[in-house]
């Protein structure tokens, strides 16, 4: 897998959660590290981010655009640390309340122009992200091959 393709960094990755979680509400620990796995996916990204589009479920998302899933559990991987660290930076900087079971966005990092043209598509992409990890965390995990 080329990392490279990861044009990820802490800022973004931290405004990724932020963003999905802000839509969500709160999110369990497993959800949660699914968010960059995703956002990793620049094609999957702007299909989710197309505000004609409307996630029914993941199941449905799963079948239709299965090509955005053949890699996922070696996105999954290699999103585990950067996951960490962006949420240690939302914890640090008071936008997270962790809770036993997973964590709320406590203030959500607001979206400005100097972001880029990337964090306004995540954001617009968020309410889908949020939508397709909302379901069951043990259907997604097998349907995408994410072996722990």
């Amino acid at each position: 897998m080329n990392l490279s393709s990861f044009y990820n960094n802490l800022g973004i990755d931290a405004f990724a959660i932020s963003t999905v979680l802000e839509k969500a509400e709160f999110l369990t620990f497993p959800r949660l590290m699914l968010i960059l796995p995703i956002v990793a996916h620049r094609a999957m990204v702007r299909h989710l981010a197309n505000g004609k589009f409307r996630i029914i479920s993941f199941e449905q998302y799963f079948i239709e655009q299965t090509r955005y899933f053949y890699n996922f559990a070696d996105r999954y991987h290699a999103c585990l640390a950067p996951t960490i660290n962006a949420l240690q930076l939302l914890n640090e900087i008071g936008s997270l309340d962790f809770r036993t079971d997973g964590a709320a966005i406590a203030a959500p990092m607001p979206i400005t122009a100097a972001m880029g043209s990337r964090a306004e598509r995540i954001h617009r992409a968020s309410s889908n992200i949020a939508t397709l990890i909302a379901g069951s965390a043990d259907v997604f995990y097998l349907n995408a091959r994410i072996e722990l």
